[in-house]
């Protein structure tokens, strides 16, 4: 019966186990600071504005929702937290006299995009949303 050098077992082990390096850059949260694009699907793509503000991990912004009026939207200020890359806000929504609120849920993607859903009270949407890239 062969042998395998304890050596060679132990640089086999540390090989199967991912880099400090990756997991390094898998902990880091990321920045999402800025103003995203965001795309509520429902029977349709319904386009909204999101700007958010990272400050460690609580964050902050606002979401501009369209309302049943064309062309007028409805501002909603928004609190809540990025944890490793999953992000969570919500907001209170005056409007009309009701009272109700908006939860988000969703994730910051590898390639910096964020996905995710949006309950309000008129049920549940998926969203997905892309940065806006600065103007040259």
């Amino acid at each position: 019966m062969t042998r395998i050098p304890a050596v060679f077992v132990v640089a086999l082990l540390l090989a199967s186990f991912p880099s400090a390096r990756a997991t390094a850059r898998t902990a880091e949260t990321p920045n999402v600071t800025g103003t995203w694009n965001m795309g509520l699907q429902g029977g349709h793509v319904v386009p909204v504005a999101l700007t958010l503000e990272q400050n460690g991990t609580a964050v902050s912004g606002v979401i501009l929702l369209p309302t049943q009026r064309s062309g007028e939207r409805l501002e909603i200020q928004l609190k809540g937290e990025l944890a490793g890359v999953a992000l969570t806000l919500s907001g209170a929504v005056d409007g009309g006299g009701d009272h109700a609120s908006i939860e988000i849920a969703g994730t910051v993607n590898d390639d910096g995009t964020m996905e995710g859903t949006l309950k309000g009270p008129h049920g549940t949407v998926s969203w997905s949303a892309e940065r806006l890239k600065a103007r040259k």
